[in-house]
């Protein structure tokens, strides 16, 4: 995993790096300040999560944008400009677009959307049968089964492992996940409708909606969908 900050401007360089390292410390971060000094780095060393600026000597973060996209595993572009003239063109091409000045409040959540497209985050879940590694992305629900909790997986088979409700809700907490019934938690990702008592997914199961649970359900979805 690494990032790159493309920016003409060294005060914005410097902030793009300063934001990069207050979400994770971790983070491999690279600094270009030129589009054709990143072009050049990317035949050895090709970022995954590219903040690109637009405005730039010849070649623009535009132009560049649109040659790294035509790459084979392209990066996760995000424009950061003072102008949104390039919005049209770039629809498809960059994920979002960070209007300057950029504050992290702006930067925060689009960076978390990016980590998310590039790297599927994964859960070992450990049962008394053994462990499973789940890509939380593919989960649609868990339920209590039984004695066992079982993961309703996008595209995979239902995985079942005797384990407690409680420690699955632990473990996937700050997911994009909320719990609609003392048995049941969905992935807010694949909510499809909501009526009075249940919730519709994506794949057309129907879960029920606790009383108790109604009013949390609805304002975590609620925030889900303003991003």
């Amino acid at each position: 995993m690494i990032i790159a900050i493309c920016d003409d401007d060294a005060n914005d360089l410097d902030l793009l790096m300063g934001f990069c390292l207050r979400y994770n410390a971790k983070l491999p971060v690279r600094r270009y300040s030129s589009a054709k000094a990143l072009l050049d780095a990317t035949d050895k060393d090709k970022p995954n999560i590219i903040f690109m600026d637009i405005e730039m000597e010849p070649p623009n973060g535009f132009d560049a944008a649109v040659k790294l996209c035509s790459q084979e595993n392209p990066p996760v572009i995000i424009f950061t400009t003072q102008t949104l003239n390039y919005a049209v063109r770039g629809y498809g091409l960059a994920l979002r677009y960070l209007p300057k000045p950029i504050s992290f409040e702006m930067f925060a959540p689009v960076l978390k959307l990016a980590l998310e497209r590039t790297l599927p985050e994964k859960v070992c879940v450990c049962g008394e049968r053994g462990t499973e590694v789940l890509t939380i992305s593919e989960i649609v629900y868990f339920e209590v089964f039984q004695h066992d909790v079982c993961f309703h997986l996008h595209n995979c088979p239902d995985v079942r492992l005797r384990c407690t409700f409680s420690s699955v809700l632990k473990q996937l907490s700050g997911y994009t996940f909320s719990q609609v019934h003392k048995s049941y938690c969905v992935n807010l990702r694949y909510v499809a409708r909501v009526d009075q008592d249940q919730v519709f997914l994506t794949n057309g199961d129907a879960i029920p909606v606790g009383r108790s649970y109604s009013k949390s359900f609805r304002e975590d979805l609620k925030n889900y969908l303003k991003g």
